[in-house]
């Protein structure tokens, strides 16, 4: 009875001595290891994307000694479309990308314009604990996904070369590509240009023959890469926030620790979070770097009035979402914003 006794205290010691000096050095006392993979769509190395996954993957090696490993991959791996495909088959763990709406067409509501208008609102809406973000989390799990968290990517805007229309009586007759998105045609018309929904890839070519004056679906990063050369104006109309998501391949992330799992949320709170100020920061520069080429640029923010009437009138294209999205959710998002719900 000593023996035993003595054998079991002997583990229990053992036991917390281990504890203490996992918390000591920072790493948590899971016991699997794991060789992960995490990758990022559209923007190679240097981006803000590549540096966010790997600092993730990093931090996550550093805190566990080495017993959690992951293999970074950039966008060779395919497109969004593809790398969703991946992340919900479990071919790659972890993914930083938009969301595809091929699995599930809820996910258009990341074309919905105007749940917000800036920085202060995207950060309560989209971060931890915001009400997009806990709509997203749920959807995440029905494509067998874990959602770990909101990348924005930044506000959107238009650039032109016939007029900085900033309401619909200027923009009468002007032609905009816009992305084949029934929700953007929608709120475009309201803005008063005519749009012609275009691909991505073939806005430089419309723009200059003339099949289009300017493109909407990007914010100044976007215009500042594609059509510095090609337009006169960039109008920052912030119509949508484009938004990335965190997540993880919801069987493997059931196959984690929970102390593992922790690890990596909280990891990805910090980086959601530091996203908030660094894509705002990003507008800036890329406002700034549009000016410096020669684009006279026109916020919507210097003049609330203009904004809030094109955030009322897109907002009316909300019920091209209702059949897409579902008319319940919608009417959950139009509440949190303060619309009236019919």
């Amino acid at each position: 009875m000593k023996m035993k006794a003595l054998g079991t205290g002997l583990a229990v010691a053992c036991s917390v001595t281990a504890l203490l000096v996992g918390s000591a050095t920072g790493v948590l006392a899971g016991e699997k290891s794991h060789k992960l993979k995490i990758a990022q769509t559209l923007y190679p190395t240097p981006s803000a994307h590549m540096e966010s996954i790997q600092l993730i993957a990093d931090e996550v090696t550093k805190q566990t000694n080495g017993r959690i490993t992951f293999k970074v991959y950039g966008p060779e791996l395919g497109d969004w479309a593809e790398l969703n495909e991946m992340v919900n088959r479990g071919d790659i763990d972890m993914m930083l990308s938009p969301m595809s709406a091929s699995y599930d067409p809820r996910w258009n509501v990341t074309f919905a314009p105007y749940i917000v208008t800036n920085y202060d609102e995207a950060k309560k809406v989209f971060g931890p604990g915001g009400f997009m973000d806990e709509i997203f989390r749920g959807w995440a799990k029905d494509v067998n996904m874990h959602w770990l968290g909101t990348w924005i990517q930044g506000f959107a805007g238009v650039s032109l070369s016939a007029a900085p229309a900033t309401a619909p009586d200027e923009a009468k007759g002007i032609k905009i590509r816009t992305p084949p998105i029934a929700a953007f045609e929608c709120y475009w018309k309201k803005l008063g240009f005519t749009p012609s929904l275009i691909p991505y890839s073939e806005v430089p070519t419309a723009i200059s023959t003339g099949v289009v004056d300017g493109q909407a679906g990007g914010g100044p990063f976007q215009t500042y890469s594609c059509c510095r050369d090609l337009n006169k104006y960039f109008v920052y109309y912030r119509d949508y926030v484009e938004v990335w998501g965190y997540t993880f391949n919801l069987d493997k992330w059931n196959d984690l620790e929970v102390d593992d799992r922790k690890l990596i949320q909280d990891i990805v709170a910090k980086e959601v979070m530091k996203r908030v100020e660094g894509a705002e920061k990003e507008d800036k520069e890329y406002l700034d770097k549009l000016t410096d080429h020669g684009l006279k640029v026109v916020d919507l923010a210097d003049t609330p009035d203009k904004l809030t009437g094109s955030r009322d009138n897109c907002r009316e294209c909300w019920t091209e979402l209702d059949k897409l999205v579902g008319k319940v959710w919608m009417d959950k998002i139009r509440k949190e914003v303060g619309m009236s719900v019919q």
